[in-house]
């Protein structure tokens, strides 16, 4: 009995280790705090950082034709933005056009359709719907040029958008041109009889984030292309453009799609109405044959990752943290695999 309660008191931690662990998880819980607090600045950094190394194959492409690194990412660099101001130069004023006809022509939209179905005729000329769509039309430009608030609001939000993208730029031509020296620093933090071990599970999972960011290129690029085939096989004006806008769309994770298609299925409208409802029922089945069926094939052969895990992988990631979670699921899901090929399935072998 003496004995037992002696091997009780043997086992009960020290006060040294306690204070230990209540420290180690206050460290955490500050550290979480403190993340919370900046979310929105870690999340700028965490997209640059992905655009880096998915652009860093690149670079390292044409380091392999002589060309210094900063020559380097200068060039691809400055590829990126020509392309995005031939995107805007060619899209935008042809869009503004196509939004400024589709609300010009909404009263005999409404109009139309009340003459179709007689039950919404009642409704529509019990409440003057098309005089009054087209009182808000004419009215809209001087109630926006007369409300300080809004043109604020507007100015506001395009500002933060502007320092948003150009600290996204800055971030990822820092970390493009110190990438090599990122990699080192971080291996330094590690146990020095660990780092080997840890530089080999670094590249390939730094390969896959690559891979994925050039497979989500891909099934935007897919995406883009059908999508100019069937918009111009409608007969949609400016098919070029709006495919365009597609493509560059999908590559943001969630909201990329339905973002990409709002201008096509709008154009398509004010084309014809017909012309509208098969555009946008194009677009709501394509995303399902794209979620379910090419997404997840081209991200096998860019990650190495089974279909049914990229699925799920982007399903739990976009539910649990949004646009951040299906930002990083499918590299999370790559990583989880090497990690566990690598450190966890030897040991269970040689157990």
């Amino acid at each position: 009995m003496v004995s037992g309660v002696a091997q009780v008191a043997h086992e009960r931690p020290s006060n040294a280790t306690v204070v230990r662990v209540v420290l180690i998880t206050l460290g955490i819980l500050l550290l979480a705090s403190a993340a919370y607090r900046v979310r929105s600045v870690l999340f700028l950094v965490l997209v640059a950082a992905f655009l880096a190394i998915g652009m860093d194959p690149a670079v390292r492409r044409l380091e392999r034709w002589k060309i210094k690194r900063g020559w380097a990412v200068t060039l691809i660099l400055l590829a990126v933005v020509a392309f995005i101001a031939a995107f805007i130069a060619a899209v935008v004023p042809r869009l503004v056009e196509q939004i400024t006809q589709f609300a010009s022509d909404l009263p005999d939209y409404v109009e139309d359709i009340g003459e179709r179905y007689p039950r919404i005729q009642d409704y529509i000329e019990k409440n003057d719907i098309p005089n009054q769509l087209r009182d808000v039309t004419q009215q809209l430009p001087s109630t926006i040029s007369g409300s300080i608030g809004s043109v604020l609001g507007f100015a506001g939000s395009v500002v933060g958008a502007l320092f948003s993208l150009i600290t996204v730029l800055v971030l990822t031509i820092y970390f493009l041109l110190s990438l090599s020296h990122i990699r080192e620093g971080s291996l330094k933090m590690v146990p020095k009889s660990r780092r080997e071990r840890v530089k080999t599970l670094m590249d390939p999972i730094l390969e896959k984030i690559g891979g994925y960011i050039a497979g989500q290129i891909v099934v935007a690029l897919i995406g883009g292309v059908l999508a100019f085939v069937f918009l111009w096989a409608m007969g949609v004006p400016s098919p070029v453009a709006l495919a365009l806008w597609v493509t560059i769309a999908a590559l943001i994770p969630l909201i990329g799609a339905t973002i990409g298609a709002i201008p096509a299925v709008i154009v398509a409208f004010v084309n014809s109405t017909t012309t509208g409802i098969i555009v946008l029922l194009y677009f709501i089945v394509y995303q399902q044959i794209e979620n379910y069926a090419i997404a997840p094939r081209v991200m096998t052969k860019a990650v190495d990752v089974s279909p049914a895990a990229i699925l799920v992988a982007a399903l739990i990631g976009g539910t649990l943290l949004g646009f951040v979670g299906a930002l990083m699921a499918i590299p999370a899901a790559a990583a989880i695999r090497i990690i566990f090929q690598e450190v966890l399935l030897p040991r269970v072998e040689t157990a």
